[in-house]
Protein backbone atom coordinates (compact mmCIF):
# COMPACT_ATOMS: atom_id res chain seq x y z
CA UNK A 1 0.00 0.00 0.00
CA UNK A 2 2.74 2.45 0.99
CA UNK A 3 6.24 2.07 0.05
CA UNK A 4 9.89 4.44 0.57
CA UNK A 5 12.91 3.39 -1.16
CA UNK A 6 13.71 0.82 1.33
CA UNK A 7 10.78 -0.17 2.68
CA UNK A 8 7.11 -1.81 1.68
CA UNK A 9 3.99 -1.05 4.15
CA UNK A 10 0.55 -2.73 4.19
CA UNK A 11 -2.40 -3.99 6.23
CA UNK A 12 -1.87 -7.27 7.42
CA UNK A 13 -2.68 -10.28 5.08
CA UNK A 14 -3.68 -13.98 6.92
CA UNK A 15 -0.26 -15.34 5.27
CA UNK A 16 1.69 -12.45 7.52
CA UNK A 17 0.60 -14.50 11.10
CA UNK A 18 3.59 -16.88 10.94
CA UNK A 19 5.55 -13.40 10.71
CA UNK A 20 3.94 -11.60 13.22
CA UNK A 21 4.48 -14.69 15.52
CA UNK A 22 8.04 -14.90 14.92
CA UNK A 23 8.66 -10.79 15.17
CA UNK A 24 6.86 -10.84 18.69
CA UNK A 25 8.27 -14.21 20.12
CA UNK A 26 12.14 -13.37 19.32
CA UNK A 27 11.78 -10.07 20.72
CA UNK A 28 9.48 -10.67 23.43
CA UNK A 29 12.09 -8.95 26.08
CA UNK A 30 12.03 -5.90 24.51
CA UNK A 31 8.26 -5.50 23.77
CA UNK A 32 7.25 -6.66 26.88
CA UNK A 33 7.16 -3.02 28.98
CA UNK A 34 5.56 -1.30 26.38
CA UNK A 35 3.03 -4.08 23.86
CA UNK A 36 2.08 -6.10 26.90
CA UNK A 37 -1.41 -6.64 25.06
CA UNK A 38 0.34 -7.05 22.36
CA UNK A 39 2.05 -9.69 23.09
CA UNK A 40 -0.54 -11.28 25.29
CA UNK A 41 -2.84 -11.66 21.66
CA UNK A 42 0.02 -12.49 20.00
CA UNK A 43 1.56 -15.84 21.79
CA UNK A 44 1.22 -18.73 19.50
CA UNK A 45 0.21 -19.77 15.74
CA UNK A 46 -3.95 -19.53 16.53
CA UNK A 47 -3.28 -16.77 18.61
CA UNK A 48 -1.37 -15.03 15.23
CA UNK A 49 -3.99 -15.45 13.09
CA UNK A 50 -7.03 -14.00 15.27
CA UNK A 51 -4.67 -11.33 15.35
CA UNK A 52 -4.43 -10.54 11.74
CA UNK A 53 -7.82 -10.92 11.21
CA UNK A 54 -8.89 -8.47 14.20
CA UNK A 55 -6.58 -5.70 12.41
CA UNK A 56 -8.03 -6.50 8.99
CA UNK A 57 -11.39 -5.99 10.58
CA UNK A 58 -10.55 -2.97 12.20
CA UNK A 59 -9.05 -1.44 8.98
CA UNK A 60 -11.99 -2.33 7.05
CA UNK A 61 -14.27 -0.58 9.96
CA UNK A 62 -11.95 2.21 9.99
CA UNK A 63 -11.38 1.76 13.54
CA UNK A 64 -7.63 1.04 13.35
CA UNK A 65 -4.86 1.25 10.31
CA UNK A 66 -2.12 -1.11 11.75
CA UNK A 67 0.48 -1.79 8.66
CA UNK A 68 3.25 -4.45 8.36
CA UNK A 69 6.57 -3.28 7.67
CA UNK A 70 8.66 -4.94 5.27
CA UNK A 71 12.13 -4.90 3.41
CA UNK A 72 12.03 -6.22 0.01
CA UNK A 73 13.39 -9.41 -0.43
CA UNK A 74 13.44 -10.02 3.22
CA UNK A 75 10.48 -13.07 4.28
CA UNK A 76 10.43 -11.08 8.32
CA UNK A 77 8.06 -8.89 9.78
CA UNK A 78 11.09 -5.82 10.14
CA UNK A 79 7.90 -4.21 12.21
CA UNK A 80 4.99 -2.37 12.16
CA UNK A 81 3.17 1.26 12.27
CA UNK A 82 -0.44 2.06 13.18
CA UNK A 83 -2.95 4.56 13.68
CA UNK A 84 -5.32 3.51 16.05
CA UNK A 85 -8.01 4.96 18.82
CA UNK A 86 -9.49 7.12 16.33
CA UNK A 87 -11.90 9.82 16.92
CA UNK A 88 -12.83 10.60 13.37
CA UNK A 89 -15.22 13.71 15.13
CA UNK A 90 -11.57 15.27 15.39
CA UNK A 91 -10.93 13.40 13.80
CA UNK A 92 -7.52 12.66 15.17
CA UNK A 93 -5.40 9.08 15.97
CA UNK A 94 -2.57 7.62 18.21
CA UNK A 95 0.38 6.90 16.51
CA UNK A 96 2.36 3.32 17.56
CA UNK A 97 4.85 1.63 15.87
CA UNK A 98 7.77 -1.36 16.97
CA UNK A 99 11.10 -2.69 15.23
CA UNK A 100 11.93 -5.99 15.47
CA UNK A 101 16.05 -5.41 17.00
CA UNK A 102 17.59 -6.49 13.67
CA UNK A 103 15.63 -3.84 12.13
CA UNK A 104 16.64 -0.98 14.82
CA UNK A 105 19.30 1.43 13.87
CA UNK A 106 18.64 1.57 10.45
CA UNK A 107 16.24 4.59 10.33
CA UNK A 108 13.82 2.77 8.91
CA UNK A 109 10.81 4.44 11.53
CA UNK A 110 12.41 7.55 10.21
CA UNK A 111 11.79 6.89 6.97
CA UNK A 112 8.49 5.02 7.29
CA UNK A 113 7.10 8.09 9.09
CA UNK A 114 6.81 10.43 6.70
CA UNK A 115 5.11 8.09 4.42
CA UNK A 116 2.33 7.50 7.25
CA UNK A 117 1.62 11.03 8.43
CA UNK A 118 1.41 11.92 4.81
CA UNK A 119 -1.73 9.52 3.69
CA UNK A 120 -2.67 9.99 7.45
CA UNK A 121 -3.30 13.58 7.04
CA UNK A 122 -4.24 13.99 3.45
CA UNK A 123 -5.65 10.28 2.83
CA UNK A 124 -7.70 9.94 5.72
CA UNK A 125 -7.83 13.20 6.33
CA UNK A 126 -7.19 13.02 9.95
CA UNK A 127 -6.58 16.88 11.55
CA UNK A 128 -4.31 15.35 14.82
CA UNK A 129 -1.94 12.58 15.83
CA UNK A 130 -0.30 12.00 18.88
CA UNK A 131 2.11 9.75 20.45
CA UNK A 132 2.43 8.38 23.54
CA UNK A 133 6.21 7.55 25.06
CA UNK A 134 7.69 6.26 27.65
CA UNK A 135 10.47 9.19 28.72
CA UNK A 136 13.13 6.73 29.13
CA UNK A 137 12.55 5.64 25.52
CA UNK A 138 15.35 8.56 24.07
CA UNK A 139 15.06 7.01 20.86
CA UNK A 140 11.20 7.09 20.67
CA UNK A 141 11.30 10.72 21.64
CA UNK A 142 14.56 11.66 18.81
CA UNK A 143 12.14 9.70 16.41
CA UNK A 144 8.60 11.78 16.88
CA UNK A 145 10.59 14.65 17.62
CA UNK A 146 12.18 14.43 14.20
CA UNK A 147 9.21 13.52 12.59
CA UNK A 148 7.85 17.33 14.09
CA UNK A 149 5.77 16.10 16.82
CA UNK A 150 6.03 18.70 19.87
CA UNK A 151 6.25 17.43 23.44
CA UNK A 152 2.89 18.09 24.94
CA UNK A 153 3.12 17.09 28.34
CA UNK A 154 3.60 14.35 30.86
CA UNK A 155 1.01 11.40 31.57
CA UNK A 156 1.78 10.42 34.70
CA UNK A 157 1.03 6.67 35.85
CA UNK A 158 -0.62 6.77 32.12
CA UNK A 159 0.53 3.28 31.07
CA UNK A 160 0.61 -0.24 32.70
CA UNK A 161 3.61 -2.01 31.78
CA UNK A 162 4.18 -5.80 31.11
CA UNK A 163 5.68 -5.88 34.53
CA UNK A 164 2.28 -4.47 35.92
CA UNK A 165 3.78 -1.68 37.09
CA UNK A 166 2.52 2.13 36.07
CA UNK A 167 4.49 4.08 34.09
CA UNK A 168 4.34 7.32 32.76
CA UNK A 169 4.37 8.76 29.31
CA UNK A 170 5.07 11.91 27.67
CA UNK A 171 2.42 13.35 25.16
CA UNK A 172 3.60 13.92 21.48
CA UNK A 173 1.31 16.10 19.31
CA UNK A 174 1.36 16.66 15.53
CA UNK A 175 -0.65 18.65 13.52
CA UNK A 176 -1.95 18.20 9.92
CA UNK A 177 -1.65 21.55 8.69
CA UNK A 178 2.51 21.99 10.64
CA UNK A 179 3.18 18.78 8.96
CA UNK A 180 1.86 19.93 5.50
CA UNK A 181 3.61 23.00 6.03
CA UNK A 182 6.77 21.55 7.40
CA UNK A 183 6.80 19.37 4.66
CA UNK A 184 6.44 22.15 1.72
CA UNK A 185 9.36 23.59 3.59
CA UNK A 186 11.69 20.60 2.81
CA UNK A 187 9.90 20.44 -0.87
Amino acid sequence: MLHTARTRLRPWQPADAPALLALMQNDQPRFSPYFPKTLAAVHYAASATVFVEQKRREWDARQAFQLGIWLPDDPRCAGWISLKSLEWTVPKAELAYLLAGWAEGQGLLAEVGPAVLHWAFTGLGLTRIYCRVNPTNTRSIRLVERLGFQREGLLRQDFRSGTGELADCCLYGLLAADFLAQTEETA
